[in-house]
Formats: structure tokens, C-alpha cells, sequence
């Protein structure tokens, strides 16, 4: 015969209760698993700054609900907070299932009508991640286009630029599709109130897994046709990419790198026109100037 079963009905009750109670006061310490994480900023990331409609824009409301953390913090934002030129401030709330899996708003306007849209990386946690534009609406902000979806959890995507990069006189934006597992980039316009592809290329990064590095990029003119061009990583982050878009997206140039490339890139002059300057492993900072 069994401990537990010599043991009075009475007393077993109590020690199941006991332990019951127990367990339920781990819990209650250690909180929900989306609990605002011990010393998260109030603002999530960088504020970006406008001069058109939108005078600030900024993430905000950190939770721990989706757990990936690709940027290297145990938080995401829940909510996009704007303040408008006229001074008044909206907010966008997200769904509990859902992310700003970003740390930058990028405001542009995409669709040439004098006003601002921010662009921003929102996870799903069941359908994965997209890239959404939003705008005011109605007096309040609302996701007005997306990218698809990258169909399910811990598939991140990563933006890469906003410019005119195949020279139809419209703002394009394009990203990396899950920058260590796939390394896709892909070009997208807004066109009647959608996100529509117009180029893609495989074999590129633009980040480090658990980095909160997300400018590993820049834009530029680099081959002096007029037209806008893209300078980021290959898929290894050994050699750095110059990429054009015009009459279809081509590699330009490969510059092989000595250590891979880790963190943000900045735009430079040489005497020959722009470089780039490469964030490479160890801290340090080499300038790449295009191949002429």
C-alpha cells in the first residue's frame, strides 16, 4: 500500500490543497508571461521626426507577450504613439497577439499626396510578421496597407530603404525577408491603397540574430544613372552588396569585407562620389568606397 493511500481522506485533501496553493503563489510572483519586463523604456526604440502632418512618432507600451526577441531585448512594443504638427496626439494599440517587432518608425510618403505614412515591422503571433503602413484615417491611425505575411512565428523581416529605386518618380520600400534563415529582398510600391512587389533578390542580409542593429544599409546613387540604388550585406555578411533596381534588380558591385558586417552603415564621400562605411566585427568601422 501506498503513502498517500494510508493517509486520511481528510489530510490528503489538505496537503493537494496545500500544494495548490503553492503552486499558484509561484505563479502570482512570477506574472504573466507577458508582463511589462523590469526596466523597459517608455519609448520603444528610436522617435522619429517629421516636418508634414507628423511632428513625432515613437513606440511605445513594452511587453514580453511575443517571445523572439531577434533585437536583443526581452520586449517588443505593443503601441505606436504619434503627435501630429496641429498638436494633437493618437495612439495605435495593437492586438494581444500581435507586436511592433521593430525599434524605428520610418515616415515617408508613400503615396505622394503631401502627408507622411509610417512604416513598421508588426509580428503576428500566428500568422508571422508584415510590414505595414500606416496613416491617419478618420482622425485616428490605421494600418492602410500591408506586405504578405511571412506565414508564421520567429520569421522576421527587416527593412532596408525607402527611395525611387526603378525611377517611376514614386517612393518604393524594400526589406529583407528573415535576414538569417532566408535573405530575400524584396521591393514593394503602394499602389491603390496596396503593397505591391515590383522587384526581389535572393542572397542578401542586413542583420546580426539578437542585434538591435537594423541599419545595416544605405542609399545612394552609387552608379551615377539618376536613379536610386541600395548598398547592404551579402547573406553571410562578408562582402558588402551595391544593388541597383533599374531595368530590373542586379548586382553592381561585390566588395568582399575582412570581418562580417555587424553593425549600422553610414553613408560617406570619397573623392570618387559616395562610400559606404561598414559596421564590422570588433567595433571598428571600415570605409568602402564604390568600385569605379
Amino acid at each position: 500500500m501506498s503513502r498517500a493511500s494510508r493517509l486520511p481522506s481528510g489530510l490528503l485533501r489538505m496537503t493537494s490543497l496545500r500544494s495548490w496553493m503553492q503552486l499558484l503563489a509561484l505563479l502570482a510572483a512570477a506574472g504573466p508571461v507577458h508582463a511589462t519586463p523590469p526596466n523597459a523604456p517608455a519609448v520603444v526604440g528610436q522617435v522619429a521626426h517629421g516636418e508634414k502632418n507628423i511632428a513625432e512618432a515613437s513606440l511605445a507600451d513594452p511587453t514580453g507577450r511575443y517571445r523572439h526577441f531577434v533585437l536583443g531585448a526581452d520586449y517588443e512594443a505593443a503601441s505606436l504613439v504619434v503627435r501630429l504638427t496641429d498638436g494633437r496626439t493618437l495612439k495605435l494599440v495593437l492586438p494581444e497577439d500581435e507586436v511592433f517587432e521593430d525599434r524605428i518608425p520610418r515616415l515617408a510618403d508613400l503615396d505622394s499626396d503631401g502627408s507622411d505614412e509610417i512604416l513598421l515591422v508588426r509580428t503576428s503571433a500566428r500568422q508571422g510578421t508584415s510590414l505595414v503602413v500606416i496613416a491617419q484615417r478618420g482622425g485616428q491611425l490605421a494600418i492602410i496597407a500591408q506586405s504578405p505575411s511571412t506565414g508564421g512565428p520567429h520569421r522576421w523581416l527587416n527593412p532596408a530603404g525607402i527611395a525611387d529605386f526603378n525611377g517611376d518618380g514614386r517612393l518604393d520600400v524594400a526589406y529583407v525577408q528573415q535576414p538569417h534563415a532566408v535573405g530575400q529582398l524584396r521591393v514593394f510600391t503602394l499602389s491603390g491603397g496596396a503593397l505591391k512587389e515590383i522587384a526581389a533578390l535572393a542572397g542578401v542580409s542586413n542583420h546580426a540574430a539578437g542585434s538591435n542593429q537594423q541599419g545595416m544599409s544605405v542609399v545612394a546613387d552609387f552608379d551615377g544613372d539618376g536613379i536610386a540604388d541600395l548598398a547592404l550585406p551579402s547573406f553571410d555578411r562578408r562582402s558588402l552588396l551595391f544593388l541597383s533596381f533599374a531595368g530590373g534588380p542586379h548586382v553592381l558591385k561585390r566588395v568582399p569585407l575582412a570581418d562580417a558586417a555587424t553593425s549600422n552603415f553610414k553613408l560617406a564621400q570619397d573623392a570618387g562620389g559616395p562610400a559606404v562605411v561598414v559596421g564590422v566585427a570588433g567595433g571598428r568601422h571600415v570605409t568602402v568606397p564604390y568600385p569605379r
